[in-house]
């Protein structure tokens, strides 16, 4: 029995404590319990995998990186053009060694802490007494994991990685980008390479070093929306703000992380932020922040037309971060309702289809004899199957049918509400299992199941 977790997103909690309790993770893992006690009575030989598959814990979500000059995406030599997404070199001092600090506070944050005793540590007696293994994809927010072999010594042992082997993960060695398990017919990878900010390599080579490159979602995350609640956490009572006041501006700004889709941000804000108060508040803390992101030599590059600026589609990636720019540029300046026609206009955007149709094209799967029935993602925080196609079945030959899972995450979630009037706020418990044939009775086949528990928000 196989299963997928993702998008857990443990971080230091300085830019909104976001980190489920630890009781989430003891239901998560009770729910795994059971499903393979059902397994084990139709194959008591039947053994459990569980993948990490990336975005388990989030280094730019943070007011780490404000505290120092080397970060993740800032250069200290000169770049130009492509170059710009080259990561920066880190000398003694540098980013890297920066990343360990962040990860140890990461790791001993009050909710993050217990959770290396409940999915990293020895778990046999729950699974028939044989120990589960593991593996750890990284995905976008944790990608600097693999730029340093302290940083995946760390994981390797938070979440148990040795466990279960007769040989332990090499921490010198970077972690795998997809995951292939022919046997429950998985073919495994966070999915962020398909999102054009959140991967700035080569797609169709996708060679180690292009998952080091700096994407404009770390800029985007860390230099803007986390620059956000720093700058509401530099906010003082006294003059026009009451201290009760700032307080619960602060509270508010800090679930701007838990907004799906981004493309809702602006909408988000309009409907949350609609005293004088909060207004003033919240065109003080943009304000500071749009200046600090549109004066990156990055960003100017990315929003070029040598970086992302296509003159022949008018309406590519630039021109849709540039929407919200210019929508945020409007709260600012006070004028809302200017702000929601720019919102308006980059708002139908379907964020979740371009996987979708990624998955549907995944050469492993598309191959001829493949035993991938199921290509499995996270990165968008949307529980999701679409039955993708059959293949083969010419002459006779055997079909295979073909998936698309997206196995979600364990986050709190703002979901715009259908009639694009209101959000309302769940947390999800979402994760994926996959069967082998011979651990469900009577199947022809591997088999999964998607786990989408959606918990209102008391």
């Amino acid at each position: 029995m196989l299963v997928v977790i993702s998008d857990l997103h443990l971080a230091d909690g300085t830019a909104g404590d976001h980190n489920l309790k630890p009781q989430v993770y003891v239901d998560l893992l009770d729910r795994i319990a059971e499903a393979h006690a059902k397994v084990r009575a139709e194959n008591p030989a039947s053994q459990v995998q569980i993948v990490f598959a990336g975005d388990i814990f989030d280094l730019r979500r943070t007011h780490y990186w404000f505290q120092g000059e080397h970060t993740p995406w800032r250069h200290f030599q000169m770049v130009e053009g492509d170059d710009h997404a080259r990561p920066p070199v880190s000398g003694e001092g540098g980013y890297l060694d920066r990343s360990v600090e962040l990860f140890t506070k990461i790791m001993t944050h009050q909710n993050v802490a217990p959770i290396k005793g409940i999915l990293g540590d020895r778990l046999a007696d729950r699974f028939g007494g044989v120990e589960p293994t593991r593996v750890y994809i990284p995905g976008d927010s944790d990608r600097l994991i693999n730029m340093h072999p302290g940083l995946r010594a760390r994981v390797i042992d938070f979440l148990g990685l040795d466990l279960g082997l007769s040989q332990g993960w090499n921490p010198e060695l970077r972690f795998p980008n997809e995951y292939l398990e022919p046997g429950h017919g998985v073919l495994i990878r966070h999915g962020h390479e398909w999102d054009v900010y959140s991967f700035e390599g080569d797609l169709e080579q996708r060679r180690p070093e292009d998952y080091d490159r700096v994407p404009m979602n770390d800029l985007i995350n860390c230099e803007l929306f986390a620059l956000l609640t720093y700058e509401a956490s530099l906010l003082q009572p006294g003059g026009d703000y009451a201290s009760v006041a700032i307080e619960r501006f602060r509270r508010k700004i800090e679930q701007l992380d838990n907004v799906r889709p981004v493309s809702s941000v602006v909408q988000w804000l309009t409907r949350h932020f609609s005293s004088g108060e909060d207004r003033k508040m919240l065109e003080q803390v943009i304000g500071r922040a749009l200046t600090n992101f549109n004066g990156k030599a990055y960003v100017k590059w990315w929003l070029s037309a040598s970086g992302h600026d296509k003159w022949y589609n008018p309406l590519d990636e630039a021109d849709r971060l540039e929407l919200l720019l210019s929508s945020l540029d409007k709260l600012w300046l006070g004028k809302i309702g200017a702000a929601m026609k720019i919102y308006d206009k980059f708002a139908a955007y379907d964020p979740y289809e371009r996987y979708v149709e990624m998955a549907a094209k995944e050469e492993l799967a598309l191959q001829e004899g493949s035993a991938v029935k199921f290509v499995v993602y996270g990165h968008t925080h949307w529980a999701q199957h679409v039955p993708l196609a059959f293949l083969g079945g010419e002459e006779g030959a055997p079909q295979r049918d073909l998936h698309y899972v997206n196995v979600g995450s364990l986050r709190p979630t703002h979901q715009v509400t259908r009639d694009g009037r209101n959000f309302y706020v769940t947390e999800s418990l979402c994760f994926g299992i996959f069967y082998r044939q011979d651990e469900r009775p009577g199947a022809t086949g591997p088999t999964f199941e998607l786990h989408n528990v959606q918990r209102s928000r008391l």
